[in-house]
């Protein structure tokens, strides 16, 4: 790893850094719709209920459905009502209601069909989006990183074109004042030394 450059270094520790940032949204995003989904299906599954009760109260019986779910009222009392559960795609609910007419076994459900596919549409949104932007901030990193590493280069090569047939030449220095700045500074000291200590030795 100490062999490649630091440019790449710095851009893939962005990635992973992104690649986390990313994942972590993701997760966030999806398991957000997920429980508003999912408290709306309550919400449904609640009102629907409480109309089946009111139903069995007046001694009807029956069953009817549509997309969003079903309503089943039978007379008489059904062992293990099913308080809530999920099966073949639906979220179900019952309760035993005591009538004038004799008890009365009231079933719900809502369907969750709706709420798959979003939530499967959202997935494959993600897992499309996902590595793009990755590409894409991995790229602008890469850049990044060569743009704050240019000065370096600069004073890589400006180092390499100093000799000894010019005294007082020096290494650029930037204006900002950040660790770039210092080194140069540093490096132009002690090339300020070196040429006082060979004009002593001459």
């Amino acid at each position: 790893m100490s062999r490649v450059p630091i440019r790449v270094r710095l851009t893939l520790a962005f990635a992973v850094a992104m690649a986390v940032v990313l994942a972590a949204t993701g997760a966030f995003v999806y398991f957000r719709l997920q429980s508003s989904l999912d408290e709306g299906i309550e919400e449904a599954l609640d009102a629907r209920l409480a109309d089946a009760v009111a139903l069995a109260r007046t001694g009807e019986t029956g069953r009817r459905a549509d997309e969003e779910g079903f309503t089943t009222i039978v007379a008489g009392r059904i062992s293990a009502v099913p308080r809530d559960r999920i099966e073949g795609g639906m979220r179900t609910r019952g309760t035993t209601v005591e009538t004038d007419l004799g008890t009365r076994t009231v079933l719900v459900g809502a369907s969750l069909a709706d709420r798959d596919e979003a939530l499967s549409e959202l997935l494959t949104q993600l897992i499309i989006i996902a590595p793009i932007a990755l590409l894409l901030t991995s790229l602008l990193g890469y850049w990044i990183a060569g743009a704050a590493l240019r000065p370096v280069e600069e004073m890589r090569a400006e180092a390499a074109a100093i000799s000894g047939s010019e005294p007082g030449r020096r290494l650029p220095q930037g204006r900002a004042r950040d660790e770039i700045t210092r080194l140069a500074e540093t490096l132009n000291e002690m090339l300020a030394r070196l040429e006082r200590a060979i004009e002593r030795e001459r």
